[in-house]
């Protein structure tokens, strides 16, 4: 059985970790704007060791909530909250929306940095087609899925 106290802990370690991602991803915006490559490695590595114990602690979570009868879930979480004490649940409450709010701020972050990414992606293919004497128009993708120029071209010089 959760008890209040079980899971303010697991929400408060949650709430810590992602505003430490948070950090991180707008440190990994930074890094890919200034396109530092052995920074958004060793980020990278941080983000991954972050999300591990993101995902840990929400395993934990979800099995408080299991363990008390109800879905491991944000539905769960409210049928938890609905059963306890007003002044237990208006805190725990309160530590719930602090945390998806965190949770929705990596989202947004993480989707910035994908779009710089994608952007970067484009310019430097755009300027190796550039290279190759491509005109990029032409475009097939891969087996593997990835997008490549067809078509002849002309080379910009020949050794």
């Amino acid at each position: 059985m959760a008890t209040p106290t079980a899971l303010s802990s697991s929400m408060a370690q949650a709430i810590e970790l992602l505003e430490s991602l948070t950090t991180l991803l707008m440190a990994e915006r930074s890094a890919l704007k200034d396109r530092e490559t052995l920074n958004i490695q060793s980020l990278l590595a941080q983000k991954t060791e972050l999300l591990k114990q993101l995902e840990q602690n929400a395993s934990s979570r979800t099995q408080l909530l299991v363990d008390s009868g109800v879905e491991g879930n944000d539905k769960g979480m409210m049928s938890y909250l609905d059963s306890l004490p007003i002044n237990a649940a208006t805190t725990l409450r309160h530590q719930w929306q602090t945390l998806k709010d965190s949770l929705h701020n990596c989202q947004s972050a993480n989707q910035v940095n994908g779009t710089i990414l994608h952007r970067s992606k484009t310019q430097v293919e755009t300027l190796l087609n550039i290279f190759r004497g491509q005109s990029g128009n032409q475009k097939l993708y891969t087996g593997a899925g990835k997008s490549t120029a067809i078509g002849g071209g002309h080379s910009l010089a020949k050794a």
